[in-house]
C-alpha cells in the first residue's frame, strides 16, 4: 500500500529499503511509515507531551508546567500536534476548568498500558508461537528457493536473508488480512496520508 502515488522519475523504481521510513521515496508499506516520512514526531519534546498525556489529559498550561517548557513553546507543539492528529481535544467538566477557555488533550491513539500487556500476555503469545513454527517449517523449502536465485552467485550467505524473508513473509500476510477485512484498512488523515499508530509502555512499568 503506497501513501500517495510514485511521479515517475523520483525514486520509484529505485531500491525498497528494510523500512521505507528511511527512504526518499513516498512509498509506505508498513502502517506507521508516515509518522516518520512526514515528521510527525521529529523531535523529542513532542515525546515528552506524549507521555505526560497518555495517563491523563492536561491543558497546555498543565503541560509547560510539568515539562519546565514555556507556554508559548508548547503551544506550539499542541497546535502540530492537533494538525498531525497524534492528539485530540476531550470533553472536560465545566467544574474541573479554571477557565472556559481551557483546552484538554489526549493521544489520539491506542496506548497499551502495562496492565494491558498482562491481559494480552496469552493471545501473544499463542500468536508468537504459531509465527515462530511457521517459521521454522519453512527452512527448507527457502534454502531451496535461495539455491534457484541468483543470491548465491552474488556471495550472498542465505542467513542474511532471514530477517527480510521474516519481515517480508509477515508483510504480504498483513496485505492478505487487510484485503479479506480480517485487519482493517488504514485510515486516511486529514492531511491525506494514511496510517496506523499505537504506543506500549514500558514492560518494567509498574502495573495499577
Amino acid at each position: 500500500m503506497t501513501d500517495r502515488p510514485s511521479p515517475p522519475g523520483d525514486g520509484a523504481q529505485g531500491l525498497r529499503f528494510a523500512c521505507a521510513c528511511v527512504s526518499a521515496a513516498p512509498v509506505a508499506e508498513d502502517p506507521w511509515v508516515a509518522i516518520s516520512q512526514q515528521h510527525k514526531l521529529n523531535n523529542g519534546t513532542k515525546e515528552r507531551i506524549l507521555n505526560a498525556l497518555y495517563r491523563q489529559p492536561r491543558t497546555t498550561a498543565q503541560l509547560a508546567q510539568v515539562l519546565r517548557l514555556s507556554a508559548p513553546a508548547v503551544h506550539r507543539h499542541i497546535t502540530e500536534l492537533l494538525a498531525s492528529e497524534l492528539i485530540r481535544e476531550v470533553a472536560t467538566p465545566e467544574a474541573a476548568r479554571r477557565s472556559a477557555l481551557e483546552r484538554y488533550y489526549r493521544p489520539n491513539f491506542p496506548v497499551v498500558r502495562a496492565a494491558d500487556r498482562v491481559a494480552l500476555q496469552p493471545a501473544l503469545d499463542d500468536l508468537a508461537a504459531s509465527f515462530a513454527e511457521a517459521f521454522r517449517t519453512i527452512q527448507a523449502p527457502l534454502v531451496e528457493a535461495f539455491r534457484r536465485s541468483g543470491l548465491p552467485a552474488r556471495e550472498e550467505p542465505v542467513e542474511a536473508l532471514l530477517h527480510y524473508v521474516y519481515a517480508t513473509g509477515t508483510r504480504i500476510a498483513r496485505e492478505r488480512l487487510e484485503a479479506t477485512g480480517d485487519l482493517p484498512v488504514w485510515p486516511e488523515h486529514g492531511d491525506g496520508s494514511r496510517w496506523v499508530w499505537w504506543a506500549e509502555e514500558p514492560p518494567e512499568t509498574e502495573v495499577d
